[in-house]
């Protein structure tokens, strides 16, 4: 259940309104209100929380929610669990299940994954990809906010997304990763598309940012975790494999294109998620190729360092810390080109391309 939805909230909610516009004639409504352009003036809110959850359970089930685990108990035949987590964004949830578990702490990090007990086959891959996710972002973007990072499988029933990262809790679809067939196509590993991407999402968006709603926000969240899962392919899989999965996505984008207004990536929104995911992803390992990832990743960690919250940075925040990494006027225009213009990528790094089969993944509530 994510209930973070269904609780009361202070103030205007711009995310509630009627989206149709025939139903909003309906109600005499009159148009949307444009969202803020990426160029509007930046704003500072107090909008994080600090979450306490105490949740009963099933004697024989365990429940999972958001935040570090403090303290679990039994009483009057249920099992109680005490969830905290402080300066997080008005979002979180719980599941409940006659879970299996495996963890092991790593690094000082505790990993704990629960599964139904006979969707065990890729339990192992999904600790080794944590592992590897957690050694990238810590080694180039920042600390890893908790103590501990929960990947808890759901039911397939629950529609409407692939999988959601919460604060140190991650939700993920049986069908998606814990009883999906990884071993039927090598070309395409599920468990890196979404583990490491949405464990990506407690940097990129989750807890350590929180962008306003504007043009472009997706650019800091769904194109950040999009290239960080292509560092983590390329580490796993070797670079020829990785420009596969970036041709794949080149080719949705090229699909989805016509279907809607093209904008750059730095004003897209997430009504266009080829955009910021498919070429998002593109145009962040070509920029990877113009400045090298080491450099590249400089300017994300200074990104994150430099827009804590209360600030609400915008897509034009990340640019500049790009710029300020940049050794010559010719590399900003390249980055201007990548990101602020429509045209195609082309790839300066001679790298192979391959003919693969789009496969466009769920990319709704993704985090």
């Amino acid at each position: 259940m994510r209930i973070s939805r269904y609780y009361p909230t202070i103030g205007y909610q711009k995310d509630d309104e009627i989206q149709d516009e025939k139903e909003r004639g309906q109600f005499k409504l009159g148009k949307l209100d444009e969202l803020k352009k990426p160029e509007a003036p930046e704003v500072s809110k107090k909008d994080f929380i600090n979450l306490r959850m105490i949740i009963s359970t099933e004697k024989n089930q365990t429940a999972i929610g958001t935040g570090d685990l403090i303290k679990k108990w039994s009483e009057s035949g249920r099992n109680y669990f005490e969830y905290k987590a402080d300066q997080i964004p008005f979002r979180f949830a719980v599941s409940s299940a006659e879970y299996k578990i495996k963890s092991e702490n790593y690094k000082g990090i505790d990993i704990n994954i629960f599964y139904h007990q006979k969707h065990f086959e890729n339990v192992n891959h999904l600790l080794e990809n944590a592992k590897l996710t957690l050694d990238y972002c810590q080694q180039n973007f920042g600390q890893y906010p908790f103590k501990s990072i929960t990947f808890a499988e759901i039911s397939s029933f629950t529609k409407g997304f692939a999988a959601t990262a919460y604060p140190s809790a991650v939700f993920m679809p049986e069908n998606m990763i814990f009883h999906a067939n990884i071993q039927a196509d090598k070309k395409q590993d599920v468990i890196n598309e979404l583990a490491g991407h949405e464990l990506s999402h407690l940097w990129w968006g989750n807890s350590q940012i929180n962008p306003d709603d504007r043009e472009g926000s997706v650019m800091l969240t769904e194109t950040l975790a999009m290239y960080t899962e292509m560092m983590l392919y390329k580490k796993m899989h070797g670079r020829e494999k990785m420009m596969e999965r970036i041709k794949v996505h080149q080719q949705i984008y090229d699909n989805e294109k016509g279907l809607s207004e093209n904008v750059p990536i730095y004003k897209a929104t997430g009504d266009v998620p080829h955009i910021s995911y498919s070429k998002g992803a593109a145009a962040m390992v070509e920029l990877s190729n113009v400045l090298g990832e080491d450099k590249l990743n400089i300017a994300l960690k200074n990104f994150l360092n430099n827009n804590q919250y209360p600030k609400k940075p915008t897509s034009l925040d990340l640019i500049n810390e790009l710029y300020n990494v940049s050794p010559d006027i010719s590399t900003r225009k390249q980055i201007d080109r990548l990101f602020k213009t429509i045209e195609n990528i082309n790839f300066t790094s001679g790298s192979k391309s391959a003919s693969v089969k789009a496969k466009p993944k769920e990319t709704t509530n993704s985090f």
